[in-house]
């Protein structure tokens, strides 16, 4: 099906469900089923078709669920999130692929680009980065904050690794363990709208040099020598 917009009124309970019981869950599931999960599978669908990328959407993985995973949350955290969690990714596996995402609560949509490091991943990261090919990358990451206010997030380490040196450009790149680049804009209302898919499209597309970038640098084996 084609996405014609979420229900704006599911999108408003967000901000209400961390303090929800597993009753009042259950009461408004399909609310959120219907309103929130589904349009989003058919977002990242049609979002997928328009960009110009390879991008895989799965309904089991694409679209987060609600709850939290209790075996793995910190004590004490709230048994559901107060958002929803659409996830797209260009590979064969989406824990070692170049990742897009979209966050949506009950005020603003956040957009993200990035990876997760395996050794092998980190060693091509910090190559790059650390090359002429990082100085692109690093061009990209700037226009993003001056147009959007976009962070660049991930664990780091203590020190710039060896053979670079502290004082090299993008030292703070390469300090990193992981890399994501994302930032948000207020929730617009055509949210219940089609429309809604042409605005993430739009934030979406200023996050594929990113992407590429990494595709190509990152996840894709360099040739030696």
């Amino acid at each position: 099906m084609s996405f014609t917009g979420f229900d704006h009124a599911a999108v408003d309970l967000l901000d209400a469900l961390p303090s929800w019981s597993p009753e009042q869950f259950a009461a408004r599931r399909r609310q959120l089923n219907d309103g929130l999960r589904r349009p989003g599978g058919e977002l990242l669908t049609e979002l997928a078709s328009r960009l110009d990328a390879d991008l895989t959407v799965e309904s089991r993985r694409s679209v987060s669920p609600l709850h939290r995973d209790r075996r793995f949350a910190p004590a004490g955290s709230a048994r559901y999130k107060d958002h929803l969690l659409l996830t797209t990714w260009e590979g064969a596996d989406t824990s070692t692929s170049p990742t897009l995402w979209i966050r949506i609560d009950a005020h603003r949509v956040g957009f993200a680009s990035g990876l997760g490091f395996t050794p092998v991943l980190r060693e091509r990261w910090r190559t790059a980065v650390g090359g002429r090919s990082g100085a692109s990358l690093a061009t990209e990451l700037n226009q993003l904050a001056g147009r959007h206010r976009a962070e660049v997030a991930g664990e780091k380490i203590k020190t710039v690794p060896a053979p670079f040196t502290a004082n090299h450009p993008r030292a703070e790149l390469l300090r990193l363990n992981s890399f994501q680049v994302r930032f948000t804009d207020e929730l617009p209302e055509t949210i219940s709208t089609p429309h809604f898919a042409s605005w993430c499209a739009e934030r979406l597309e200023e996050l594929l040099p990113v992407h590429r970038w990494l595709l190509a640098n990152v996840t894709t084996p360099q040739p030696k020598g």
